[in-house]
């Protein structure tokens, strides 16, 4: 919605300013009590990533299904995540988690129990990761949102912490699963998944609730979510972040929704070599998490980002043009060590400089922004996979990580 110049519909919260912070005391122990929960869940969700490609390519035997079916999962966030970031600004965010939390159970627990009975289908999968993902918008954006009531200042530990309880998880996910899968069937390992979310729920339940909303009056729906857009195209430097994303995303994702066919068809790899993969993938991730305090202590972001950036691009060129079937691990680890950290730092500088009152809602669309590419970036991928050669899609990826350097370098980023 436009105004006229030099005047505004909204009131001065929703312009680029200072943010108030919260003055409510914060316990370490309750930051570690979260992320023991989350680390727990996450493994669930790593042990969901890794069975559902391959039960998708064990019934139709197509990659366009699989990295269709990674696209299906991401259309969400680009329709539905502006509504859950004026929800979640809205509403008790804890309440809201515990009841995503149910609902994502119940979902993850049908696949089994159709396979069970024989009635497992694909369209089944398409329905299930729609709205898992649907339900799943909301909830990682309240994640976020709620890592300043835990962590006070300390918003750049708070945030690794979250990425190294997810990215450990993600590495010992697929090891997991890999040996588990010559002891059982790929759909009874989800019900470890849905185990894992009770024990998230249990966490997410003893939590301290949220101080009570104001009940003043509110604006209309459609003038909250503007309010969070118009902050995020007013803000040079979230904005130059989003769109960067954007650009790193299509790329990514055109390489992560091929990956497993890639390693089946290409490299011929047995399930616990796909397991290791995976694994190497996740801990390059940790140990971006963890080295991103350091090195965000030590170095100018403005000067740190584009570093990452450029590291991550000799990832994918080692991923696709190198035989070795450790190759793709070892250069899909490097990637999540530098996408890792710079989401890190892209978490904590929107933490810092978004009001609080406001962050759910600029969140919502940043995640617009940096999702929109990735439908279009699997899909390319897919079919780049079975028409060109197999080094191809991890090209694309690392021309896409190019471009996020130089905008890292022409952007206000650089004055970070």
């Amino acid at each position: 919605m436009k105004t006229a110049r030099g005047s505004s519909a909204y009131p001065a919260s929703a312009l680029p300013q200072e943010p108030q912070r919260h003055s409510r005391p914060q316990s370490p122990l309750q930051l570690a009590h979260f992320l023991t929960g989350y680390f727990i869940s996450r493994i669930g969700d790593a042990l969901y990533t890794f069975c559902l490609p391959l039960l998708s390519y064990r019934l139709t035997g197509s990659v366009l299904v699989m990295s269709s079916l990674f696209a299906v999962s991401v259309l969400p966030v680009i329709l539905f995540a502006p509504f859950a970031g004026v929800i979640l600004d809205r509403f008790n965010r804890k309440r809201l988690m515990l009841c995503a939390d149910l609902i994502r159970m119940g979902l993850i627990a049908l696949i089994p129990i159709l396979a069970h009975y024989g009635l497992l289908a694909i369209w089944h999968l398409y329905v299930i990761s729609l709205l898992l993902s649907i339900v799943s918008t909301g909830y990682d954006i309240a994640v976020v949102t709620l890592i300043p009531s835990l962590s006070g200042k300390n918003l750049t530990r708070g945030n690794a912490g979250v990425q190294t309880a997810g990215q450990l998880a993600d590495m010992l996910g697929p090891a997991v699963a890999g040996g588990l899968a010559s002891l059982m069937s790929i759909t009874s390992i989800l019900w470890l998944d849905v185990a894992s979310f009770a024990v998230i729920l249990c966490v997410l339940y003893r939590l301290p609730q949220e101080p009570a909303r104001s009940r003043s009056a509110k604006p209309a729906f459609a003038a909250e979510m503007s309010q969070g857009f118009l902050w995020l195209i007013r803000s040079p430097v979230q904005l130059a972040l989003s769109v960067q994303a954007a650009i790193g995303n299509f790329g990514y994702s055109a390489a992560y929704a091929t990956l497993t066919y890639y390693l089946i068809t290409n490299l011929h790899l047995t399930t616990g070599q796909m397991g290791m993969t995976y694994t190497l993938l996740a801990a390059g991730g940790v140990a971006g998490s963890l080295a991103v305090i350091y090195l965000d202590r030590h170095f100018r972001r403005g000067r740190l980002i584009p570093v990452l950036l450029l590291a991550g691009t000799c990832g994918f060129v080692l991923a696709g043009f190198n035989d070795s079937w450790l190759a793709p691990g070892i250069g899909f680890g490097l990637v999540a060590a530098c996408n890792t950290s710079w989401s890190v730092l892209s978490a904590s500088i929107c933490q810092e400089k978004v009001p609080p009152e406001l962050l759910g809602r600029v969140l919502s669309f940043s995640r617009v922004v940096t999702r929109t590419a990735m439908p279009a970036g699997a899909l390319l991928g897919g079919w780049m996979s079975g028409a060109l050669a197999p080094g191809a899609v991890f090209l694309l990826a690392a021309a896409a990580k190019l471009i996020e350097v130089l905008i890292a370098v022409a952007s206000p980023i650089r004055r970070l």
